[in-house]
């Protein structure tokens, strides 16, 4: 993420990279004035400012992804991730010349993508074919404390920009840690079938939707509010950690790509 303020100030930059599941690639790090802007030249202000400002001391890197832990959360699961999910084959301890671990999770594992294939009837597309386009880019964090759902009501009092291709939701699963905790919460804030439909009517532009826990949808319409949204076409960014005291409200870059994994739902 590379955060953009209303006015243009270096101090301010931000991107984020999330190393695990996800590969970053620091393509910009510069601010974006808010107001105005076409899509092109917002990729345009970074393009320019990338070889000046790639790893100066005033753009840290902020990490959305969850670790990959024994006490990671995992969906309907009471015990997390557990020892299991990750086994050293080879141990320079046990007289191998080197350590290799093999890893033992599903798709959905702590920060992730969904692909198509994962709920939309009809689709079979595989998480290798996911426009990047669509995971790169411009971005906008919005803060919707307070709700119980993601639904038609409570998206209609947010200001969402209708150029925004890319949006990451922050609720009260933040504000509660519920990505912290190892115990599954099937109270977290997500979709709603009728909030899923009210953002394709009212943000035809959106691509991406993230959120602050491990699963775009709320509980109680698992099934529907994921269906709306990826037979639409929409890419569900999962789990992520989006930290109030470092990622503020507002325009940011995203960087994010998926593990290219033949024919994954995830």
């Amino acid at each position: 993420l590379t955060r953009r303020d209303a006015a243009f100030d270096a101090s301010a930059t931000r991107y984020t990279m999330p190393r695990f599941k996800f590969l970053f690639v620091g393509l910009c790090v510069s601010a974006i004035a808010a107001a105005g802007l076409t899509e092109s030249a917002k990729l345009e202000s970074c393009a320019t400012s990338f070889p000046t400002r790639f790893g100066s001391s005033s753009s840290p890197l902020v990490d959305l992804t969850a670790t990959i832990s024994p006490s990671l959360v995992v969906f309907e699961s009471a015990f997390g991730l557990g020892e299991g999910h990750r086994v050293q084959s080879k141990s320079q301890l046990r007289g191998d010349d080197a350590n290799v671990s093999e890893l033992r999770f599903g798709a959905h594992t702590g920060t992730h993508v969904d692909a198509p294939r994962h709920f939309a009837r009809g689709d079979n597309t595989g998480i290798e074919e996911i426009d990047l386009r669509h995971l790169n880019g411009p971005a906008f964090v919005v803060d919707a404390f307070g709700v119980v759902f993601l639904d038609r009501e409570s998206l209609s009092h947010l200001e969402i920009p209708q150029d925004a291709t890319i949006v990451l939701f922050r609720t009260d699963n933040t504000r509660r840690g519920i990505m912290n905790q190892t115990r599954f919460d099937k109270d977290y804030v997500g979709f709603s079938k009728d909030g899923a439909e009210y953002l394709l009517e009212t943000f035809p532009n959106v691509k991406t939707v993230g959120i602050d826990y491990v699963s775009i949808a709320a509980y109680d319409h698992l099934v529907t509010a994921h269906v709306v949204l990826l037979e639409a076409g929409l890419v569900p960014v999962e789990g992520l950690s989006i930290p109030e005291h470092t990622v503020k409200p507002g325009w940011w870059m995203f960087h994010c790509a998926p593990l290219k994994i033949a024919g994954s739902d995830g």
